[in-house]
């Protein structure tokens, strides 16, 4: 009989494995729908982000080419002012609202940071980087959305009561329908998250992630059937193979060490402009200033610079040296307004910087002969990627983001062996990734804001997967890295003290680590729950 004993035990536990393995589906299809609502929600709200930063700049285009009597540009002027240091201030109040927002996304996602009012903040985020751009500064609309979409899968996160060890799935969801709804760009969205926020490729957050972006693309596409990118009409030049090679190697070599130089100055910048102690009020003055003589000259180089980028894409100079003017501009005012800490992003920036150094390069080849103008814009694309890789060190992102807002499939396959050599040589000239520059500013530069505690600890949230390397396993026996600690279970509605317990899928495990450990270990741990 005590055979036959075991056996029906045995036969129970497995029915009940075979449960929780069937709930665990069902909870994970709750999910996804959930990260489809959030890619709904980002979408309505960060595409009309999106269509009023492009009705603010017409409004203040057709005001600068429009010849107004001197004293509207001095209501105009002092107006702005005043909205950049409203802007200012509410910054002052709310510091996670400053500069792009993908940094302090990877930091939520992570558990550097929690969004104690992320409803306030979303808003504050919404009108400061609308107000931002619109008086004309050098960012960008990307950051700013990444971070909207991520207090949205946050609140989602909350009023529908999802699980801890799921609510970063929907935060990172939210994140790269942030991406998504500012490019129509679903795919490239999912990479970003994967390659420089989440930084960690669990099939769950890469299938939440992209159903988000999916449904925010859509309301995107709906909005903007078509993007400005698609008039740029790229025309690949007749070289023979090793002749391609040669310009791509030598391109992929000028730009990364640009991006070298880059990653030098901006940061130098950004300790070197709070050392003045200006008030806010001339610290604002004097970046508006820098805004309005711009607007003065050529307006289509403010607000980042995109409209400049289009227009010479689609109709450019062939003046170098004009050219080279207008990039040294660009990237000196855009070095000011990334460093004002204002709402928003680098990324857009950045791209018009790639761009334009793609069509000096391109000129210059025509010069001597090697293309013909009509491949100009050609290169445009390519110097996109390439710089795009160069700085932010994406290089899936930058290749796919470049073919998809632009639709010119031709340049996907000189794009992988350019940004492929672009990232070979900033490994070899040690350059950073500007986001993890900025994260790291965060943390371990001793800023203000966001102080890091000594002994600090930190509890992670994770999920155990059925045939993951923790499902099984006797939280007693496990060894576990250094100072980390299994706190509790979450397993059918109840905390159970871990001691003695049987990890199972489904199960939300606590672990307890130190603070400090959290980007070394946070791969590792989460890794041993899930299945790859």
């Amino acid at each position: 009989m005590e055979p036959n004993k075991w056996k029906q035990k045995w036969k129970q536990l497995s029915n009940l494995r075979k449960w929780r393995i069937w709930r665990l589906k069902l909870i994970d299809a709750r999910l996804y729908f959930v990260s489809i609502f959030v890619g709904l929600l980002t979408g309505l709200i960060a595409v009309p982000y999106h269509y009023l930063l492009w009705e603010f700049f017409d409004i203040r285009k057709a005001f600068f080419t429009a010849h107004y009597p001197w004293y509207y540009h001095v209501v105009l002027f002092f107006s702005l002012w005043a909205i950049l240091i409203g802007v200012a201030l509410m910054v002052k109040k709310m510091p996670l609202i400053a500069g792009g927002g993908i940094p302090q996304t990877r930091a939520a996602i992570n558990g550097r940071i929690h969004y104690d009012h992320p409803f306030k903040e979303l808003i504050a985020k919404f009108l400061g980087g609308i107000l931002a751009l619109s008086t004309g500064l050098s960012l960008g609309r990307e950051g700013p959305s990444v971070q909207i979409g991520s207090y949205i899968g946050t609140l989602v996160s909350r009023w529908g009561h999802i699980l801890k060890g799921e609510r970063k799935q929907l935060l990172a969801a939210g994140a790269g329908a942030g991406l998504s709804a500012a490019f129509a760009a679903p795919l490239s969205s999912s990479l970003l998250v994967i390659e420089s926020i989440e930084r960690f490729d669990a099939p769950k957050t890469a299938i939440t992630t992209l159903l988000a972006g999916v449904v925010a693309g859509g309301v995107a596409s709906w909005m903007f059937p078509t993007t400005p990118y698609h008039l740029i009409n790229a025309v690949s030049p007749g070289l023979s193979f090793w002749r391609q090679a040669e310009l791509y190697i030598l391109f992929a070599a000028v730009i990364a060490a640009i991006a070298k130089f880059y990653s030098l100055i901006v940061p130098f910048f950004q300790r070197w402009l709070p050392t003045l102690k200006l008030s806010v009020y001339t610290k604002m003055l004097y970046l508006l200033i820098a805004a309005y003589a711009i607007s003065l000259t050529e307006t289509n180089l403010t607000g980042g610079g995109e409209q400049f980028l289009m227009m010479q894409g689609m109709d450019g100079t062939h003046d170098i040296r004009w050219l080279g003017v207008m990039i040294l501009i660009h990237f000196v005012f855009t070095l000011l307004s990334l460093s004002s800490g204002l709402p928003g992003g680098s990324f857009i920036p950045t791209l018009v910087t790639g761009g334009l150094l793609g069509q000096l390069f391109g000129l210059v080849l025509v010069q001597r002969g090697v293309i013909g103008y009509e491949n100009v814009s050609y290169m445009m694309l390519v110097g996109m990627v390439a710089f795009l890789v160069a700085v932010v060190r994406t290089p899936l992102t930058a290749i796919v983001l470049i073919t998809e807002i632009t639709g010119h499939f031709e340049v996907f396959y000189p794009s992988i062996v350019v940004g492929g050599l672009t990232y070979y040589f900033t490994e070899l000239l040690q350059i950073k990734p500007y986001n993890v520059l900025l994260y790291d500013r965060m943390f371990r530069s001793h800023n203000p804001e966001f102080p890091e505690v000594e002994g600090a600890r930190y509890h992670l949230y994770v999920e155990i997967m059925d045939g993951s390397y923790l499902d099984g396993k006797e939280v007693d026996k496990l060894t576990l890295p250094n100072n980390c600690i299994i706190l509790s279970i979450r397993r059918d509605h109840k905390t159970l003290p871990a001691a003695g317990e049987t990890l199972v899928p489904g199960d939300q495990v606590e672990i307890e680590m130190d603070a400090k450990d959290i980007e070394k270990l946070y791969e590792p741990l989460v890794s041993m729950a899930n299945i790859y």
